[in-house]
């Protein structure tokens, strides 16, 4: 369970290893841009545009995205995720009273489809669920794979537009 931006989730053993997640330092930027270009990776790959202007754009994009969500949300946990110590993803999250919000997760490919999410997204809802809180995200309608995760998890519909779902988890 996550208590606050410093304790990581509690170690869980794993198929793969010893998942843990901890708080981001600036020494992690490269690792986050890899992780980022290689979340975007399928939708870049569709414009031709030579490879220097497409790392230019992915970097716009990047910290475009990381200065939108330290303003949205500045009292959340960004951490990274680790597995056997080494880092495979990223994880931010932000809690209010009565809301748990997970902002954005993800994964290097290579560790995608390993159940690595469940695993570690069971063990992050509890923090809600003692609380008594409900649990939101928003996922994009053109990701089934994430979809996939949260309605495995329980997450509900709560509401949609053009381009995103809003998913909502309660405690039984």
């Amino acid at each position: 369970m996550i208590s606050n931006e410093t304790d990581p989730v509690e170690p869980i053993e794993t198929p793969h290893g010893t998942l843990r997640t901890r708080p981001e330092v600036v020494a992690d930027a490269t690792f986050l841009f890899t992780l980022h270009a290689s979340v975007k990776a399928a939708e870049f790959a569709m414009m031709p545009v030579a490879e220097p202007i497409l790392r230019q754009l992915l970097d716009m994009q990047f910290r475009a995205m990381t200065m939108s969500y330290r303003t949205a949300f500045p009292a959340g946990r960004f951490q990274l995720i680790t597995l056997n110590d080494a880092p495979i993803g990223r994880l931010i999250t932000d809690s209010g009273p009565v809301r748990f919000h997970i902002v954005y997760i993800a994964l290097l490919p290579e560790w995608r489809q390993r159940q690595i999410s469940t695993i570690l997204m069971t063990q992050v809802l509890e923090e809600p669920r003692r609380r008594g809180a409900r649990c939101e995200t928003t996922v994009a309608l053109d990701n089934l794979a994430s979809q996939r995760l949260w309605f495995r998890l329980g997450f509900t519909e709560r509401e949609r537009d053009g381009a995103n779902l809003v998913l909502e988890w309660r405690p039984a």
